[in-house]
């Protein structure tokens, strides 16, 4: 049995849409996904109800990641959907494969929604504070708040751009009446967020807490959004990344296997995760049944797979032969029932042993302390030269098995970024970073264009009505949902939707 925070997690999590109905009025509609909540200002009476409704605030994250590897793997080169799905009934899915999505995709609508609910819930939380009497547990869940607070507004300026600021608990028609707020501004809101929650949280827990974000899991995040932010501020990121690489809380554990092993998730690695745990009615992970092949029948995770999220041909063959990752990420085939091996690429990375459809039991990483070394490793290009970034860069090949890059290898900054880019690509293949990183090194039109020209899945001669065309720009980013601006026509469509 795994630790009582994520059982209490998961507890919450199976009566999160009573709580939201309760909690949340959205939109004039209750069939609309939660954006804002009802104006009574005593929701938690005491200190034990706050700490509940902040448990609730990350079971809100199961929402936000049944849908994110639709947004992030998928519109990436990293996976495609199985086109043997139906292209009408999968419409949404298709449409989000080959960047053609439109304003009124339900999966788009779905992730819009989640982030905001996950906002929503982190602002209750906040405005009821004061009933905590506990001074440490105060500010714990205060910067618990302001750390999911934070993570949501960042993930959703990357994908939509401008986007509407939510920092409070929104008042009757007031949601209805916001507007969109640029990058200049939703940046530095992130990164106050995120500043408060280091202040405020404590940088581990005793294991029965393991799960709950840090200060260290702020830091890191922080890190991330100065390499992203369009002001983009170098020393900033290494000022909290080596922070974190030198406070030796976290470090890689030595078989990247185990990162993926029902019951070793209480590892020094994982930085920050969205727990799941099997056994408990409708509180499993569903990626393994997600992931699996079409129609193969049991013989790669229990009950049949869906196919959703094919990995490519091209991210299979750049595993090296001795590359220790691809084992534990993918499969390029499984074997029948009657013994005949079928070549059908599949991730694996999130499969257990289990006995109910959508009830695996691994976690999803957000973030870990390879993610901290490959982002120092990232700054110091520009920043200090291509020496220092090796010395991050090896680090995780060597956990690889890889043999050390040298500078003569990658001799110039251009060569070293791309190197880099390959090195996240297969350590965190199928972990959501995939499009983002490619957003945030100016890469993502390019490398898409030319998955599409090269991918067979997009040029089967058989199915011409699956290929995929060049995208522009404007594709890169998300549609605001045509729902939300039918109820706020304050919200401004993003340019080519």
């Amino acid at each position: 049995m795994k630790h009582i925070f994520k059982l209490q997690n998961r507890f919450i999590n199976f009566n999160i849409y009573a709580l939201s109905l309760t909690l949340l009025m959205v939109s004039c509609d209750l069939e609309e996904e939660v954006t804002s909540f009802r104006t009574d200002d005593n929701f938690y009476q005491d200190q034990e109800e706050l700490n509940r409704g902040v448990i609730a605030s990350y079971s809100s994250l199961y929402d936000v990641m049944e849908v994110e590897w639709n947004i992030t793997e998928l519109r990436s080169d990293n996976t495609f959907t199985n086109p043997d799905r139906s292209p009408e009934s999968d419409a949404p899915r298709f449409t989000l494969d080959r960047l053609t999505v439109d304003t009124n995709n339900s999966i788009n609508q779905a992730y819009y929604a989640n982030c905001y609910k996950t906002i929503a819930l982190a602002n209750r939380i906040i405005a009821n504070i004061d009933v905590a009497v506990d001074e440490d547990l105060r500010n714990q869940y205060e910067g618990e708040a302001k750390f999911l607070r934070a993570l949501m507004h960042f993930n959703l300026t990357r994908l939509y751009g401008s986007i509407v600021i939510v920092d409070r608990v929104l008042i009757g028609e007031e949601g209805f009446q916001l507007s969109r707020r640029p990058q200049s501004e939703v940046y530095p809101f992130i990164i106050q967020d995120l500043e408060d929650a280091i202040a405020l949280l404590p940088e581990q827990y005793d294991d029965s807490e393991f799960g709950r974000a840090t200060a260290i899991a702020a830091r890191t995040i922080l890190g991330k959004v100065h390499l992203t932010n369009p002001n983009r501020d170098l020393e900033a990121a290494i000022t909290q990344l080596e922070y974190v690489r030198d406070r030796g809380i976290n470090d890689l554990i030595t078989d990247y296997d185990n990162l993926f092993e029902p019951g070793d998730e209480l590892n020094n690695e994982v930085i920050f995760s969205v727990r799941y745990e099997q056994g408990l009615i409708g509180l499993g992970s569903p990626f393994p049944n997600f992931f699996a092949p079409l129609q193969s029948d049991g013989n790669v995770v229990f009950g049949n797979g869906d196919g959703l999220n094919v990995p490519t041909e091209d991210i299979s063959d750049l595993y090296l032969t001795n590359d220790l990752r691809k084992p534990s990420s993918m499969a390029d085939s499984y074997i029948a029932t009657n013994g005949t091996e079928i070549f059908n690429k599949h991730v694996t990375k999130y499969n257990s042993a289990f006995n109910a459809l959508d009830d695996g039991d691994v976690d999803w990483p957000v973030t870990r302390f390879a993610d901290v070394l490959l982002m120092l490793s990232e700054a110091y290009i520009d920043a200090r030269g291509i020496s220092e970034a090796l010395i991050e860069l090896n680090k995780v090949r060597a956990r690889a098995g890889l043999t050390d890059l040298l500078e003569a290898d990658v001799n110039s900054s251009f060569a070293f970024k791309l190197a880099l880019e390959n090195e996240r690509r297969l350590e965190f293949a199928f972990e959501n970073h995939r499009f983002f990183d490619l957003l945030r090194t100016n890469r993502a039109l390019t490398v898409i264009n030319e998955h599409f020209t090269t991918e067979f899945a997009y040029n089967n001669p058989d199915n011409p009505d699956l290929d995929a065309s060049p995208i522009s720009d404007f594709q890169l980013l998300l549609p605001i949902p045509q729902r939300e601006i039918d109820l706020n026509p304050n919200l401004a469509q993003n340019i080519g939707y």
